[in-house]
């Protein structure tokens, strides 16, 4: 109809321009200098880093029905490059193996079935190393299936339609995933929703911002790294001395949260427009406020696969109930998950006293901040410099609390955890 503005399509948000692809190669370019420089992370990084810059240049000026297809290639390919031949060969067997099963015609319950008596043989070798099949094999094929399989399930089974190859292929083999085991669990749906949602040329300098902010943050954390064998010397008082290791030991994360920019930053560049991973999280002024900022994929992975349904089925029993024992079962979820993720990446389950009490506590003190904003009234918001006085109190009695609980979930032991609290050494 005349007078109504076309929204515009895939196709015109991935047109070329000479200027703006000019623009974001030279940002690129001294990205690899810095990488170089400063040598980040690994030389398997640069490769990394190289495969994904090249790649993109190809891909921004191809027509928009080749551009994922050549991704796609890309990250098969890519494999053999940033892994043994075998060991990508093998994960390529699997990836065509697990869609098999999710194509074919039988019952879906029937598929999960199938797909679990898959991922059971697979634990066994990983677990007993009796298969003929290279050790590091198993820690890539957890890093890319051991969570998204279970999100792609989850969405496959309200698929209006039979699933895709493509979509399979562009959502489990993402290059950088061969080089960062500790991955982000992106989600299936928003994967797919989210590309070319919004024009390249504004997705891909957004993902060349956080590619800058996890860089920033894998520097910092060299430069945290070394600050912690300042406070070892017997010239350092033991509380001064616990106190700046406590400090320190959290703000190692930024490892995990500069890895995790970089990941969905490599991403925007092939215009996948995904949200972000980390959000501010040094600035959290609650418990519930610090889960929904430190991981904010494993967040919404909870609550899609565990907090909702359990909600929705409560509900009818008491709002507040059905918020509690939801919020619960996804701590249990999250214990019982980061278990089962150290298998797959390091051989073996890590079930200890350190790591259950950090769940249990971080999961009560959730509860407890859940109980307490439900029975509160709404009230309207304040302003003033009163308020903000308060948020910063509440800042900084959050984050100290939590810091001192991730320093008891740093140790092997509640032993060494509380030697440390008494002597300063780790």
């Amino acid at each position: 109809m005349a007078g109504i503005p076309s929204v515009p399509s895939q196709l015109d948000r991935s047109r070329p321009d000479l200027l703006r692809f000019g623009v974001l190669a030279v940002q690129l370019a001294m990205l690899l200098l810095v990488f170089d420089l400063y040598g980040l992370e690994s030389q398997r990084f640069f490769i990394l880093s190289c495969l994904i810059v090249g790649g993109f240049a190809v891909s921004y000026w191809l027509p928009f029905r080749f551009k994922e297809p050549f991704v796609i290639a890309l990250s098969l390919a890519g494999s053999y490059y940033l892994l043994d031949p075998v060991v990508a060969s093998l994960l390529i067997v699997v990836g065509a193996t697990l869609f098999a099963i999710v194509r074919s015609g039988l019952d879906f319950r029937w598929r999960v079935l199938a797909i679990i008596g898959f991922g059971a043989v697979c634990a066994y070798g990983r677990a007993t190393g009796r298969l003929p099949i290279p050790d590091h094999f198993w820690s890539v094929f957890g890093a890319i299936f051991m969570f998204r399989l279970i999100v792609y399930l989850y969405d496959v089974k309200h698929l209006s339609g039979p699933a895709r190859l493509s979509d399979f292929l562009s959502y489990f083999f993402l290059l950088p995933n061969y080089y960062f085991l500790l991955f982000p669990v992106i989600d299936f749906k928003t994967f797919r929703k989210s590309y070319f949602q919004r024009d390249i040329h504004t997705v891909a300098q957004q993902g060349v911002w956080w590619i800058i902010r996890g860089t920033v943050q894998l520097l910092l954390y060299r430069l945290v790294y070394q600050l912690e064998a300042i406070f070892v010397t017997p010239r350092v008082a033991v509380s001064t001395s616990v106190v700046a290791r406590i400090f320190l030991g959290f703000l190692l994360y930024l490892q995990v949260s500069g890895q995790f920019h970089i990941i969905v930053g490599m991403l925007h560049l092939f215009g996948y427009d995904l949200p972000e991973t980390n959000r501010k999280y040094l600035l959290s002024h609650s418990i519930s406020d610090f889960w929904r900022r430190i991981n904010i994929y494993w967040k919404d992975f909870m609550v899609k696969i565990c907090y909702l349904p359990a909600y929705f089925k409560l509900r009818r029993k008491g709002e507040l109930r059905a918020q509690v024992v939801a919020t619960i079962l996804v701590f249990l979820a999250t214990w019982a998950l980061h278990v089962y993720q150290f298998f797959w990446l390091q051989g073996k389950f890590r079930v200890t006293v350190n790591d259950t009490l950090f769940w249990t506590i971080l999961g009560a003190l959730v509860v407890a901040n859940v109980w307490i904003d439900a029975k509160q009234k709404k009230r309207i918001p304040k302003s003033g410099s009163s308020v903000k006085a308060w948020q910063a109190v509440q800042i900084v009695g959050t984050m100290s609390g939590l810091m001192l609980l991730w320093s008891l979930w740093s140790f092997n032991s509640l032993r060494e955890w509380v030697n440390f609290l008494k002597t300063g050494n780790l």
